[in-house]
């Protein structure tokens, strides 16, 4: 583009120098004289219209001869030089224009360039803003959503454990009155134990089993040679169901130890032990006073 303006100036002043060397000069122009005559100074009849009085003849005025102008001299054509130096200052005239044009436009897109990036920037800034803001929302809203997640948990452990509270005292309120109801009726069955055993005390049952008790372990007792007259064991047994003897413990006892283990082999030799006559007078734990005859 640059190279088709430069071309073309080149043109335009090659163009413009012949037209200017080769045009013909101007024509000569003619003096003519007169005189001037003020429309004041006519007299009053020729302003109304009336004819002038004939002038007297006079002599011809003189014809003015025009003066012969000098011809202008041709001038010669400019040299091959002039015109080259001519059209070199030409297109550096033109070359600095388009040098100037590109670093207008070179300027202007140029500042374009910085608006657009401060523009971007801009937008940039405006939307790491907005997404600033986004996430801060987000986050608000999870830590909500988790405050409220959590209170509803906090409320649902405290329901399980209120209900637990409650079932657990329910549970020992159940037990406690089990536990009552089971020490009444024990407390009851012992009374009426005990009322059985007053009234087997008084019908001679128990007294007739203690007796059959100790005849039955005198039987089988052996008797030591350090027995001595007078002898008096207390005896702890334990018997199942059957009367079989599970334990034989010898609390107070006058005799010697070779005494104490004749007795309690004596009671283990008795096993089973024979059952009373009621049932009612039947014991697990029996307390014997071991007195054998002399």
């Amino acid at each position: 583009m640059g190279s088709l303006v430069v071309h073309a100036a080149i043109v335009v002043v090659l163009a413009l120098a012949a037209v200017q060397w080769r045009s013909d000069p101007p024509p000569e122009q003619l003096a003519i004289e007169g005189n001037v005559v003020r429309y004041e100074d006519l007299p009053s009849s020729v302003k109304a219209g009336k004819p002038l009085r004939e002038p007297a003849p006079s002599e011809p005025a003189p014809v003015a001869v025009p003066k012969e102008q000098p011809q202008p001299e041709p001038q010669p054509e400019p040299p091959v030089e002039v015109a080259r130096d001519l059209v070199q200052e030409q297109k550096a005239r033109v070359d600095a224009a388009a040098r100037a044009d590109a670093a207008a436009k070179a300027e202007v897109r140029a500042r374009a360039d910085a608006v657009a990036l401060d523009r971007r920037k801009a937008a940039q800034a405006a939307a790491t803003a907005q997404k600033t803001q986004e996430a801060a929302a987000l986050a608000e809203r999870k830590r909500a959503a988790a405050e409220q997640q959590q209170q509803l948990e906090e409320q649902r452990k405290q329901a399980a454990l209120d209900a637990k509270l409650k079932q657990a005292e329910q549970e020992q309120s159940a037990r406690d009155a089990k536990a009552k109801a089971a020490k009444e009726a024990e407390l009851r069955r012992a009374l009426e134990d005990e009322e059985a055993g007053d009234a087997l005390a008084r019908s001679g049952v128990v007294d007739e089993y203690r007796t059959l008790l100790i005849q039955t372990i005198e039987r089988n007792w052996i008797r030591p040679g350090t027995a001595r007259p007078g002898l008096e064991c207390t005896l702890y047994v334990t018997q199942a169901s059957g009367g079989t003897v599970l334990d034989v413990k010898i609390g107070e006892c006058n005799g010697d130890q070779a005494v104490r283990e004749s007795v309690a082999n004596a009671v283990y030799r008795s096993s089973p032990l024979p059952a009373p006559r009621d049932a009612r007078a039947f014991e697990r734990r029996l307390v014997i006073v071991f007195k054998p005859t002399e």
